[in-house]
């Protein structure tokens, strides 16, 4: 009886130790995943346009990187998670839905797609985590339809009026353009947004617009469109459309015996654009975010080019500059908190990115920042100048 009273004894011990190792051992697991903030990243990392979506990430992986070997984010590691938005609304909303409910992000960085990002919205804000656009230029990323603001979307990059107006001016006051014709993606908001501000102030601004022809993306054939543009011969065309249909819309308009000046807007920030469209778009202008021809961007760029073997797209400094922006709030709000960083991201004044400096409306949460201008010549992307229209 005395051994088996041992034995019950050295089992109640053994329990009890297993029991408070468990307490303990759980109370550590917690503690170390405090240790770590994580962000999210929304992007096409599949698809046509997955050489942006990857390029994002991997701008954000590698200022994680350098924030890290300094110390983090209010003395925590940050880590970034990547999510496949495939440059597609429902895919996109799919992808933001596991960021904050599976991965527990605090903020989510992504996506350059409008389309994306106006049906992200809702969702960042119903679970009250921030999201901050790249270059998704649609006003409605941050406003709704009836002007009011969505508290928890912002963004980096400017909005298509802005965009559309630097456009119109640049072709009336620099090119000389007095006529313009314009070919719309009709199934893109960022398309069709860019149209709009473009014709109302070349229009407001004394030139005119001959006409305006529609299409969609993935069409692949717009020599019916394009064959309505050619005996007007317009002073400049506007082609407000992403990289890979540029392409091939330039192309079959030279074929066509057309010799307008095309003009575009920062759809067409990819050097794949070169290679595919040749030399039908020599001479030929598009606004974009400042970019990496900045020379301040040289030593991001070249840590880029050793880290991944590759040169970056801008995109990249969108996720860069998203995450440091990101830190500055932090850093600001003094606590790691979605609704304190959101507060802080919309007080900000004088963040210096590697695209510039941004101050916030806080009645749009639109940044204030400049406006580049790009020419290709000789098979290259020359940066031309910062406009304002």
């Amino acid at each position: 009886m005395i051994k088996n009273l041992k034995w019950i004894k050295v089992l109640a011990f053994a329990t009890v130790l297993i029991f408070l190792m468990g307490i303990f051992s759980g109370c550590g697991s917690k503690q170390a995943k405090e240790e770590v903030i994580k962000i999210g990243y929304v992007g096409a990392l599949s698809g046509d346009t997955a050489v942006w979506g990857q390029a994002g990430l991997n701008g954000m992986k590698l200022a994680a990187k350098e924030i890290n070997e300094k110390g983090g984010i209010l003395g925590k590691k940050v880590e970034i998670v990547g999510m496949d938005g495939k440059g597609n609304p429902v895919d996109s909303v799919n992808a933001l839905k596991r960021l904050i409910d599976e991965e527990k992000v605090i903020a989510v960085v992504g996506t350059n797609f409008s389309s994306c990002n106006i049906a992200m919205a809702p969702i960042a804000d119903a679970k009250k985590i921030p999201l901050i656009a790249t270059a998704a230029s649609n006003p409605k990323v941050t406003v709704d339809e009836n002007g009011n603001l969505r508290p928890y979307s912002f963004r980096i990059g400017f909005i298509d009026p802005f965009q559309g107006k630097v456009l119109a001016s640049f072709a009336l006051n620099e090119l000389k353009a007095n006529t313009a014709a314009v070919i719309t993606d009709i199934g893109s908001d960022y398309s069709t947004g860019l149209t709009e501000f473009f014709i109302k102030q070349f229009e407001q601004d004394g030139g005119k617009v001959l006409i305006k022809v529609d299409a969609h993306s993935g069409d692949n054939d717009f020599r019916a469109q394009l064959s309505k543009i050619a005996p007007l011969n317009p002073d400049v065309i506007l082609i407000p459309w992403i990289y890979k249909d540029v392409a091939l819309i330039a192309n079959q308009a030279r074929e066509l015996g057309i010799k307008s000046i095309f003009l575009g807007g920062d759809g067409w920030d990819s050097k794949e654009l070169l290679t595919m469209a040749g030399p039908a778009l020599e001479g030929c202008y598009y606004t974009s975010q400042p970019s990496f021809a900045n020379p301040v961007t040289k030593p991001f760029a070249e840590s880029y080019i050793k880290e991944y073997n590759i040169n970056p797209e801008t995109e990249a400094l969108f996720g860069r500059d998203g995450l440091y922006w990101i830190k500055d709030a932090l850093e600001r709000a003094g606590k790691v908190d979605p609704v304190a960083l959101r507060d802080a991201l919309e007080n900000t004044t004088n963040f210096e990115g590697l695209m510039g400096k941004i101050n916030v409306d806080p009645k749009t949460h639109n940044p204030e920042k400049a406006c580049s201008i790009y020419k290709v010549s000789n098979g290259q992307f020359e940066y031309v100048g910062d406009f304002a229209p």
